[in-house]
């Protein structure tokens, strides 16, 4: 086969995942580590582009939150922003069919490449929806969460929205990073390449209209403080200051 793009953390953002599409080279398949939905103002677009593409898809936090009704659990500093924009705009955007979709992705997905096995999660193997694999946690940490990780195992992680690579004892781990939000400092669209040949993992940014983004979700009507909010975190790819009044 050829290369495998890897994806994670779309978030409603069409454009952005577009011009990952665009912009990536050689690969074949494609697998995307969950959280298609919520924040972004074009959730239902970017899961007819996902689901056209064949892609193999592991559900995050936030597509399990859309599908089954519960909180997503995700941090606190964005958790204002994701409510109002699941109920309003994601909810809104799918079918019945869009979310029996995403209730039914795995929570997990092994794959055997030949020279390359991969285990593929959105948080982490010991909790695959909601633990966050921080690039900077300690190996004996990153090692209890791994759940005893096979030696030789690639394992494919999101939910951090941070793009990284370790290697622990013969083990490694890698996040793509976010397509639609990323939370680096940095507002281009994250995405990898891996090569199943070689087990290499090739990092990738692309610029995208930002300002394109923000204003459909003007145009939707997204009220403040949402929309400042969204808007800087697009924008400044970082979680934005708590609102001055409950939101």
């Amino acid at each position: 086969m050829g290369g495998l793009l890897v994806l994670s953390d779309i978030h409603g953002n069409a454009c952005a995942l577009r011009a990952v599409l665009e912009d990536a080279r050689g690969w074949d398949e494609v697998l995307v580590l969950g959280d298609i939905v919520d924040y972004g103002p074009s959730p239902g677009e970017a899961l007819d582009i996902i689901r056209g593409l064949g892609a193999r898809v592991v559900r995050g936090n936030h597509d399990h939150a859309a599908a089954y009704g519960v909180d997503c659990r995700c941090g606190e500093a964005t958790r204002w922003l994701s409510h109002w924009t699941r109920e309003n705009i994601t909810l809104r955007q799918l079918s019945k069919r869009d979310l029996e979709y995403l209730a039914s992705l795995p929570v997990r997905v092994d794959l055997d490449l030949g020279n390359l096995k991969l285990t593929a999660v959105h948080g982490s193997p010991a909790d695959p929806l909601y633990d966050y694999l921080n690039p900077a946690l300690p190996d004996a940490e990153l090692h209890r969460r791994l759940g005893e990780p096979k030696p030789g195992t690639l394992y494919l992680v999101g939910h951090t929205h941070l793009q990284f690579y370790r290697v622990l004892h013969g083990t490694r781990l890698a996040n793509p990073g976010s397509v639609g939000q990323p939370r680096d400092g940095d507002p281009r669209a994250a995405y990898a390449i891996i090569k199943p040949e070689t087990g290499t993992v090739e990092f990738h940014r692309v610029k995208y209209d930002v300002d394109r983004v923000v204003s459909k979700l003007e145009e939707m009507g997204v009220p403040e403080p949402y929309l400042g909010g969204l808007a800087y975190l697009i924008r400044k790819a970082e979680a934005p200051p708590r609102p001055s009044r409950p939101a």
